[in-house]
């Protein structure tokens, strides 16, 4: 029956005028609902109504957005073969390799004409605009036909089934009608936040699944270690192993597996920022809080990437909350705190600024007078802020034994990265680094007002309690690495937490309307950095003034190395290894069958690779077990153009043979690496690392 309809519209109907008037709704058609759409614009301008004009506009964006890429999502679900693959098939267009059902024409068609059709109606039932109720009869007529027509031109044209179209059809019709209900329904900042919300994570997801960046290295690392799952691992906790198993186990071992906690995260921070926000001034600006939190390029970029950052800004804003709630008296909140701040311990070791800016609030606060809220009780003669951190402590417990365990190899990490051992030094170049890194990461305009807010807080009328509240859990932290950037590098998203408070009191200023030009411009422009910030990967800039260049690239290579692999293990058994856990862990994941890969420690610091099985244990491997294929070659991997291995590898191979592969993304040059073949594995001597 189908192959029927297909074949009545395909060649029996089928005339060169046909061909031509199909062909240019399939390609064009949308062009004629321009003027009806310009004509809705026209008509909601002349009576003033420009908050309708932004719905419009919004609700189309979204609309196409959601209905293109679900039914992209679909279409890789079912994975129906066009028609146009078929022998009975009437070319007049090409026929793309993407799937079938259902028509992402129809669908997009549908939900374009749902929308328009929608905001006529609404024109009509307007009492302010003075319109021929026939007039908008016809032109949501007009607005159907046009949908109906792309939507035919496709099965017309061979290149889609009529029930893809149908399908199509019904769904452009719900997600018209969901946005228009949803976009038409922003009349609270309750509503307006959680849809920003939404829409913002939907399209995180979104950038997840399609954008240009590959993991990470330090994200392939990451999931490394949820391969190996242990009590805590070289230079972090384990909470960030943990996360990305279970989120791979549910999903499984792609990108959106990995990353897909990013996204929720940065949601529950928003909800929690707004929380704490609350209750210290309202509502309106709680919500206000947690929109400007998504606009700030610090947080949302671990809205994308999933790395220790994402979890850890989570529970340092959840422990926030907490606090609050306790110095309300609660004793179970206490207890409560000390479980969070031990996840946060778990998944970053400077959690443990919280007990600092905790002290210097109670210790500095107990001279005010709290608002009600707030227990005018001194807390430091609370048991259970004491119990809180010994439960803290508790639940950091397998760090310490893993650590014991290990030669307290990541306390000799983390003071090597602290530059402890620099002693006492003073480099104003790392200083204004530091400074100028801020600026990039809060946007110039917030960091200034942030600060200046957070000094100046009287300024605002704000209650003392809230004030001292505000500067304790944001100065001591930024102070901290501001004095420790004279000494030696601080990394930009270090000082990340001392920003929380920035967002709060900015909140308070836009909804006091106070600076409400600078502040308003301070939000643009982060809304700007952050968007600049999506846009970045898509620009294709030279690799070195890309930042995103790293995030390029890796399946490219994984491609090359999987196809010398294959050639290699006709006769043997084959090891893959880099001197970079960066390109280990990036190797791992995009291989196929996510292989075993080693690192090995020649002229570099210790990683978490130099405590798993070394790669002589391949030998043992291959002698105590009945393998088949004894002989092991190796594909060993390294930046840049070389034209011989390490001594110490070429030692452990009979030889090695050097290619040479450079990384493109759309033309783009992204990284030399010289891939060794090498042959007849018979063991390596191996060294200690150089540093930790």
């Amino acid at each position: 029956m189908e192959k029927e309809i297909l074949l009545f519209f395909n060649k029996t109907i089928a005339n060169s005028f046909l061909d031509t008037f199909m062909v240019f709704f399939t390609k064009e058609g949308w062009i004629l609902w321009v003027p009806i759409f310009l004509w809705i614009i026209f008509k909601y301008q002349t009576i003033k109504n420009y908050k309708f004009i932004v719905y419009l506009i919004l609700s189309l964006i979204l609309g196409f957005f959601i209905s293109d890429w679900i039914s992209l999502e679909i279409k890789s679900l079912i994975q129906r073969v066009r028609p146009c693959w078929t022998e009975y098939f009437r070319g007049v267009v090409g026929c793309t390799r993407s799937y079938s059902f259902p028509s992402n024409h129809a669908t997009n068609a549908a939900t374009g004409a749902t929308i328009l059709f929608l905001f006529l109606r609404g024109l009509k039932e307007n009492g302010s605009v003075k319109i021929n109720s026939n007039l908008i009869k016809i032109l949501q007529i007009y607005t159907i036909s046009l949908a109906l027509l792309i939507s035919i031109s496709r099965v017309y044209l061979g290149v889609h089934w009529p029930t893809d179209v149908l399908g199509g059809i019904i769904l452009g019709i719900i997600y018209g009608y969901v946005v228009f209900k949803a976009v038409t329904g922003l009349i609270s900042f309750k509503r307006v936040f959680y849809f920003t919300l939404i829409v913002l994570s939907l399209f995180r997801i979104y950038f997840i699944l399609h954008g240009p960046l590959d993991l990470t290295p330090d994200e392939a690392h990451y999931w490394e270690w949820s391969r190996r799952l242990d009590l805590s691992y070289y230079s972090k906790g384990p909470m960030i192993a943990y996360l990305i198993a279970i989120s791979t186990w549910i999903f499984g071992d792609n990108s959106f597996g990995v990353r897909i906690f990013a996204v929720v995260c940065s949601f529950l921070s928003s909800i929690f920022v707004s929380k704490i926000t609350k209750k210290f001034f309202d509502e309106k600006t709680g919500f206000l809080s947690g929109i400007i939190f998504q606009f700030m390029p610090i947080f949302t970029t671990f809205g994308v990437i999933f790395t220790i950052d994402s979890p850890f800004i989570l529970f340092w804003i959840i422990s926030i909350y907490i606090f609050l709630l306790a110095l309300e008296n609660q004793k179970k909140w206490w207890l409560l705190l000390g479980i969070v701040i031990g996840f946060g311990l778990l998944t970053k070791y400077t959690m443990a600024f919280f007990y600092l800016c905790m002290f210097v609030y109670l210790i500095k606060g107990k001279k005010f007078l709290l608002p009600t809220q707030f227990s005018t009780e001194n807390h430091l003669k609370n048991p259970y802020i004491y119990f809180s951190i010994l439960i803290s402590i508790i639940v950091f417990l397998p760090v310490i034994i893993w650590n014991i365990q290990h030669d307290f190899v990541t306390l000799k990490h983390t003071a090597g990265q602290a530059h402890v051992f620099d002693g006492l030094k003073i480099s104003l170049n790392y200083f204004l680094e530091f400074i100028g890194s801020q600026f990039v990461v809060v946007t110039p305009l917030i960091f200034i007002l942030g600060l200046y807010f957070i000094i100046k807080p009287g300024r605002l009328n704000i209650n003392l309690a809230v004030k001292w509240f505000l500067i304790s859990f944001s100065m001591p932290v930024f102070l901290f690495f501001l004095v420790k950037s004279i000494q030696g590098k601080v990394q930009p998203n270090w000082a990340m937490t001392a920003y929380v408070p920035f967002v709060i009191v900015l909140s308070y200023a836009l909804k006091e309307k106070f600076h409400k030009k600078l502040v308003l411009s301070s939000i643009i422009i982060a809304f700007i950095f952050m968007v600049a910030n999506f846009a970045l990967p898509y620009l294709n800039l030279p690799a070195k003034i890309d930042p995103t260049a790293r995030f390029k690239g890796w399946k490219e290579l994984a491609e090359t190395v999987s196809e010398i692999r294959k050639e290699l293990e006709k006769n043997s058994r084959v090891i893959i290894f880099s001197d970079k856990y960066q390109i280990s862990s990036e190797l791992a994941f995009y291989l196929k069958d996510k292989p075993k890969v080693y690192c090995i420690p020649f002229g570099r610091r210790m990683n978490q690779y130099d405590l798993w099985e070394s790669i002589n244990s391949e030998l043992e491997y291959s002698a105590t077990t009945n393998l088949n294929r004894k002989t092991i070659n190796g594909i060993y991997i390294v930046y840049g153009e070389k034209n011989s291995p390490k001594p110490q590898v070429s030692a452990a191979f009979e030889k090695c043979e050097p290619e040479y592969f450079t990384a493109y993304k759309k033309n783009v040059k992204i990284k030399d690496y010289t891939i060794f073949k090498c042959y007849n594995f018979r063991g390596m001597i191996l060294s200690k690392p150089e540093s930790y």
